[in-house]
């Protein structure tokens, strides 16, 4: 009774913590608005239209991305046996930058439903993901190091050719580099509700594969000799990861560390099994999306600061920490 109601803590509280900051964060922006004024729904016209038009799908949208992010993380660093995995690793995020800046090359008008340059960014990293497994399948031996060679390969083709066309249109520069640190600004309800079902069918699809990666912690060829379908699990965790991927740079951009920092944490919390880690790690990565994007939007507010840098400043301390842990402290 006693592990069970450790267990409930464990997984409720991060789910409590996150939800207050939810709250929290609409209040806050260029203009405060009163939590009570929001709790008695005695908000003016423009309050209103602040609090459900800008500010509920934008928190709702970090919450989103950052879950994706964490999850893929925590999938992949357990799938590759690499505790420096994340979304990045197999060329989806140099796809969907390639799409989102080939979205300015070819303009096809204004969509009532999302923006140009998600559905582009969208397509692009599916379809990174797609040379990524054909490249792999060509090979007979389809190991994990072998998908990782070939995202690797794919994700440097797509940042060359992205690199060429920016250097080609550099009066589009700036945009592309804005996009390319990670921000929510401008998200409305339209942005969410369409990639609302997919990133669901995403988190969904990583959580199942919880019990083949426990599994694979002995390594492939023992993982094979008890039995698990090697290949069924390969393609599966590669769909999945490719697909909330794809839905998280949509949301968001390119946005660093959170795929990293997130599985850490939650290890280091609660151990490494992967049932309650991979679910931890979406719900961290929430927060620590939602918290950065908080941040962004209110530290030099009018003004607002992209998203990704805030992650980079709070992630790259956090390695450096992890890497002294790792080495014992030793120089």
């Amino acid at each position: 009774m006693h592990t069970k109601a450790k267990t409930v803590i464990v997984i409720f509280t991060p789910l409590l913590i996150l939800t207050l900051l939810a709250l929290f964060a609409i209040t806050l922006g260029t203009k405060f608005i009163s939590p009570f004024s929001i709790f008695k729904g005695d908000l003016s016209t423009v309050d209103y239209i602040i609090v459900t038009k800008i500010r509920i799908p934008r928190i709702l949208s970090s919450i989103l991305c950052g879950a994706l992010l964490g999850g893929t993380g925590a999938v992949f660093q357990g799938f590759f046996r690499n505790p420096l995995a994340d979304s990045g690793i197999i060329g989806i995020s140099s796809g969907a930058t390639f799409g989102a800046v080939l979205s300015g090359l070819i303009p096809l008008g204004t969509f009532a439903l999302v923006s140009e340059i998600s559905l582009f960014a969208f397509s692009g990293a599916l379809l990174s993901a797609f040379f990524v497994y054909l490249i792999s399948k060509i090979f007979r031996e389809r190991s994990s190091v072998t998908l990782l060679l070939s995202g690797t390969a794919i994700g440097t083709f797509f940042s060359a050719v992205t690199s060429i066309i920016i250097l080609s249109h550099e009066k589009d520069l700036h945009s592309y580099f804005a996009w390319t640190c990670g921000s929510f600004n401008a998200k409305g309800w339209n942005e969410f509700l369409v990639f609302v079902i997919p990133s669901c069918v995403a988190l969904v699809m990583l959580e199942l594969s919880a019990k083949h990666l426990d599994v694979l912690v002995c390594g492939e060829q023992s993982a094979k000799a008890l039995g698990l379908n090697y290949n069924f699990v390969r393609n599966w965790i590669l769909i999945a990861g490719s697909l909330a991927s794809a839905c998280a740079v949509c949301e968001g951009g390119i946005i660093s560390f959170v795929g990293l920092i997130a599985p850490h944490i939650v290890r280091k919390i609660n151990g490494p099994k992967h049932k309650i880690l991979i679910f931890e790690s979406m719900i961290y990565g929430a927060g620590l999306m939602l918290a950065s994007d908080t941040l962004a939007r209110t530290v030099i507010a009018p003004s607002e600061i992209p998203v990704g840098i805030i992650t980079s400043l709070v992630g790259v301390p956090f390695f450096l920490f992890a890497l002294v842990k790792m080495n014992g402290g030793k120089k």
